[in-house]
């Protein structure tokens, strides 16, 4: 019941990044964050949310690669562990549908125990060229909750914009030792979504176009309306 509420609670404060998905990503930024944006720089949102103890953090940053290839990168959750910073295990253990799967994660946490939780990740197709997975947290040992989503969208001639948003609802005996390690890992977060994305593009496109197809075929599976995917 206590992990409802606060379930139910996160999605109220998430309400303004739902509001914001009728735009593209690049409308949601100032000029002065275009410009950063434009020159390759990563800009970070920190918004602070009643009753929560840390931010809702937004991150953006350019990728030069396609909307499809960054979302293929991403939507394969197994290598996660080879290129995002402290992700020690990355594992699938149930598939809800072919874009709904569970994943187990095992983070390496500074002073403490590592970290290990189980996340329910979906992937959609918002229109053409535009992307989202979603993620929950199910069961964690150092995270009450957590709810967050990763965008991309085309941006320029052959490039991608990736907005990644979560909030974190931490253990109380976390909340302070791990606040600034946990804002900052989200931003290095994204920069390893990018690089990885670049280097596939330009190292592995063999690799790469396997990734596309998995991520096509997801897409166009059709989900039977009684799902266990659909949403609560």
């Amino acid at each position: 019941m206590r992990f409802r509420f606060l379930f139910i609670q996160m999605l109220f404060a998430l309400g303004v990044a739902g509001s914001l998905l009728g735009a593209a990503l690049i409308d949601e930024l100032s000029s002065e964050q275009r410009s950063a944006v434009a020159a390759g720089s990563q800009v970070v949102i920190r918004e602070d949310i009643p009753g929560q103890p840390w931010p809702r953090v937004r991150v953006y940053q350019r990728v030069h690669a396609l909307p499809e290839e960054v979302a293929a990168v991403f939507f394969d959750y197994e290598k996660a562990k080879s290129y995002i910073p402290d992700v020690l295990e990355s594992q699938v253990s149930k598939r809800h549908s072919p874009r709904v799967f569970e994943v187990d994660y095992k983070v390496e946490v500074p002073i403490l125990p590592d970290e290990m939780y189980t996340a329910r990740n979906e992937i959609e197709l918002l229109q053409p060229g535009s992307y989202r997975i979603s993620w929950r947290v199910l069961k964690a040992i150092q995270t009450k909750a957590a709810v967050g989503n990763l965008r991309v969208e085309r941006y320029g001639d052959g490039e991608s914009l990736i907005c990644y948003i979560n909030l974190v609802t931490p253990a109380s005996s976390v909340a302070v030792l791990l606040k600034k390690l946990a804002m900052e890992r989200m931003g290095k977060i994204v920069a390893a979504i990018a690089r990885e994305s670049e280097k596939q593009k330009t190292q592995a496109p063999r690799d790469l176009a396997r990734q596309v197809e998995i991520l096509r075929a997801a897409l166009s599976a059709s989900t039977p309306s009684n799902s266990s995917a659909d949403k609560p």
